[in-house]
């Protein structure tokens, strides 16, 4: 009979973070830390696959693109507050220029932080400084395995995030300021409509009625600048975020899995090739995962690659996700239904979800290209968001061992299954 996973599994996955974080600490995308928290992960897995087992994918990005959505969208927040005012004011033919250029820079801000941060479109990367990543990948197959027909995928991130400042500073005050932003958007763009209509109609009354005064700059246009200009806090070096749960946890158990696999192959399926993927740069935008099934598509395709993705696995309870990028992409539901049965079989709580605002992650790209990918999401929004997400509270202390014991055992019975 087949072993099982118990608690020294965790404690292997628990014992890891707590390495990574003490050795090097935090990793923001393409950083020195970064690339030494692979290295770590890296030796790891050779310990327990071999090191001819174990490769490097080196990749490109530029990673302060995807978060420089937020201060560029304030600075065309401000651009359009100031040609609106300035508008109110005018006479003649300018007041057409700086209306319509208002209204322009209204459109521009939610559009770019619709298209680069909530759909993840590389819209503005190209202006940005390149740098390099890495991602680690592991493959395991049983002994003596002669052929590979089917491809099984389990993957987390190594990077960590740039502070989130409004959290850090605010906590649940962090929610209210979120709600404020999008308000900004949608005020400051009837407003620009307005006022450009009253220009067109020839009507003064209009233009009036259309130009932003103190009380909307003070709630809610100018709050939003404010939140979208300092959303993000924290780039120096390696960063401040340690990343124990988001993501380490998620690398810890995908290594957790190659050892757990390496010394019971038996529960790995003929013809079938275990890769594990440590990702780079998740934290720039799912930039190391798409780098990934760009240059792998052909083979994933082939084999028919199936993918669980693991990501801040700090709750008992098991989020399976049913979409991914902020809700735009829909997982395949083959998928959904093969991880809730791996759930069921294992006996571990679960619950069925989409992804809300906010929720992102590295099985997108693969779901996007066809592949059937799905993400585990143990995390308790939003008392745990407020509590340590994206923040320098985010350390091994906020780990224990059940959540990281129950994605465990969802997954070994879905590798058990194929996937199925």
């Amino acid at each position: 009979m087949a072993e099982t996973i118990d608690t020294s599994d965790a404690r292997y996955a628990l014992d890891l973070v707590k390495r990574i974080c003490v050795e090097v600490g935090p990793g923001l995308p393409a950083t020195h830390q970064e690339r030494q928290r692979a290295a770590l992960i890296q030796a790891e897995l050779e310990k327990h696959l071999g090191a001819d087992n174990v490769t490097l994918e080196e990749f490109t990005l530029a990673p302060r693109a995807w978060l420089a959505s937020y201060p560029l969208g304030a600075l065309f927040m401000l651009g359009a507050t100031l040609l609106n005012v300035a508008s109110g004011r005018l006479h003649g033919d300018e007041i057409w220029l700086t209306a319509a250029a208002g209204l322009a820079f209204s459109l521009a801000a939610p559009l770019l932080y619709a298209l680069e941060f909530v759909l993840g479109f590389e819209l503005i990367d190209r202006f940005f400084k390149k740098k390099g990543s890495v991602s680690v990948v592991g493959a395991l197959r049983k002994p003596h395995a002669t052929s590979v027909r089917r491809l099984l995928i389990l993957s987390g991130h190594h990077d960590s995030a740039p502070e989130n400042t409004w959290l850090h500073f605010l906590g649940y005050g962090m929610l209210f300021l979120s709600m404020t932003h999008f308000l900004g958007f949608a005020t400051l763009l009837l407003m620009s409509v307005i006022q450009l209509a009253g220009v067109i109609i020839g009507s003064p009354d209009t233009v009036r009625l259309g130009t932003i005064g103190w009380a909307l700059l003070v709630f809610p246009i100018g709050p939003s600048i404010v939140y979208a200009a300092f959303f993000n806090m924290g780039w120096n070096g390696g960063g401040t975020v340690p990343g124990a749960a988001d993501n380490l946890s998620g690398c810890a158990l995908v290594v957790g899995m190659g050892r757990f696999l390496a010394e019971n192959p038996s529960c790995i399926p003929e013809d079938t090739e275990i890769r594990l993927i440590c990702f780079g740069s998740e934290e720039a935008g799912l930039r190391g995962s798409r780098r990934y099934v760009e240059r792998h598509l052909e083979e994933l395709r082939r084999l028919g690659a199936r993918v669980i993705n693991f990501e801040t696995v700090v709750h008992p309870e098991i989020t399976i996700l049913t979409s991914d990028v902020n809700g735009s992409v829909r997982n395949d539901p083959e998928i959904v239904k093969g991880t809730v049965a791996a759930a069921d079989r294992a006996g571990v709580p679960y619950t069925v979800r989409p992804a809300v605002l906010g929720v992102a992650s590295d099985a997108a790209p693969f779901t996007r290209a066809g592949v059937k990918a799905i993400t585990l999401l143990p995390f308790k929004v939003p008392q745990q968001m407020v509590a340590f997400y994206h923040q320098d509270r985010d350390t091994p202390e906020v780990l224990t061992i059940e959540p990281l014991l129950n994605v465990l055992k969802l997954s070994l019975e879905w590798v058990r299954a194929g996937g199925e």
